[in-house]
């Protein structure tokens, strides 16, 4: 492994498959049949209280602090101090959403219609945004590097990992947040299998030896990606990247059609993401990535994988997200030691 490796060290999650990394594990031991996420106490990871939050937004908040806290990071004021060199202490986010803020957006628009835009709310507008949650925790976690938002097709959280991958390796942060979340409503519900669920997802990543410098201990090396117009062609330009060949894969996380599947001639363990927990939008091919990362990354977590079907702990794993706008593919791999 090269020094300019990345790495992911942390990971948070709020949705279908439970809140935060110990719900996370037990799914990879008990199955990923889909749970209902119950109500959460904000208080618990945010310092200020908050007048409003879209949904998808407090999922975002939330699924932040629990991966900076996953990582050692304090959100409010991280230490140990991060990276070295000239980006020592810059903490930049990637974040993607596939439909935004359907909620609040949903309600601005009732309103109009109701009442006409003078007496709509400045408040709700402002939060209608599909950048507001990125845009909130940069400013609820100190982001001063790099912030961007990705809102296209389904693949948009993997785009915005690459995007974070890409950063690190190049030197310009130290830490990386990567993540998406989205929250469905009745209008924007999909007729998909299996159900709708809100979700958010965020992995922090690093260098693997800024990773070491602070005494982290990270999952999993994201060894490659690749962006595309079709699947396939994604996950070959990501395995590609990875030096990595399809038959080396041990496991691959779906998110995409039982159309794409078949095009893409998989050989290998397949978990198909939308058909085992739900349609969660951008979030869920990112549930894939941090499926992937716990279970090969995680020794607590090595001999209970049972839920997900392998009887040994993966080494290499690909999560392919693709829809009718694109695909993205990206390659985690095992450590090494």
């Amino acid at each position: 492994m090269t020094r300019g490796s990345v790495v992911i060290s942390g990971l948070g999650l709020a949705g279908p498959l439970g809140l935060g990394r110990v719900e996370l594990a037990r799914r990879l031991d008990e199955g990923l049949g889909p749970v209902e996420l119950g109500e959460i106490r904000l208080e618990d990871h945010l310092a200020a209280e908050k007048t409003y939050l879209d949904p998808n937004s407090e999922l975002a908040l939330v699924a932040t602090s629990l991966s900076l806290r996953d990582a050692g990071i304090e959100p409010t004021a991280p230490s140990p101090p991060l990276g070295t060199g000239d980006t020592a202490g810059t903490l930049g986010m990637n974040f993607g959403t596939r439909l935004g803020n359907v909620t609040t957006t949903e309600a601005y628009l009732k309103m109009i219609r109701e009442q006409g835009v003078k007496l709509a709310s400045p408040l709700l507008f402002i939060h209608a945004y599909p950048n507001t949650s990125v845009s909130l925790c940069a400013i609820e976690f100190g982001i001063k590097g790099t912030c961007y938002n990705f809102n296209s097709g389904r693949w948009c959280g993997l785009q915005g990992l690459i995007g974070a991958s890409d950063e690190l390796r190049r030197g310009k942060m130290s830490v990386m947040l990567a993540g998406a979340s989205d929250t469905y409503t009745e209008v924007t519900r999909p007729d998909a299998v299996g159900r709708a669920y809100r979700a958010a997802v965020t992995v922090a990543c690093e260098r693997v030896a800024d990773a070491a410098a602070r005494g982290a201990r990270p999952l999993v090396d994201v060894a490659g990606g690749g962006l595309a117009g079709t699947a396939p062609e994604a996950l070959s330009r990501a395995l590609a990247e990875a030096s990595v060949g399809q038959v080396e894969l041990d496991w691959v996380l779906l998110d995409a059609s039982e159309e794409t599947s078949a095009a893409l001639d998989l050989r290998t363990h397949t978990t198909n993401l939308v058909v085992s927990i739900g349609d969660c939008g951008a979030a869920t091919a990112m549930l894939g990535v941090a499926l992937a990362a716990l279970a090969i990354g995680d020794p607590g977590v090595s001999g209970r994988l049972g839920g997900i079907g392998l009887s040994e702990t993966p080494r290499t794993a690909a999560v392919v997200s693709a829809d009718e706008t694109g695909a993205a593919a990206v390659i985690l791999r095992k450590l090494a030691d």
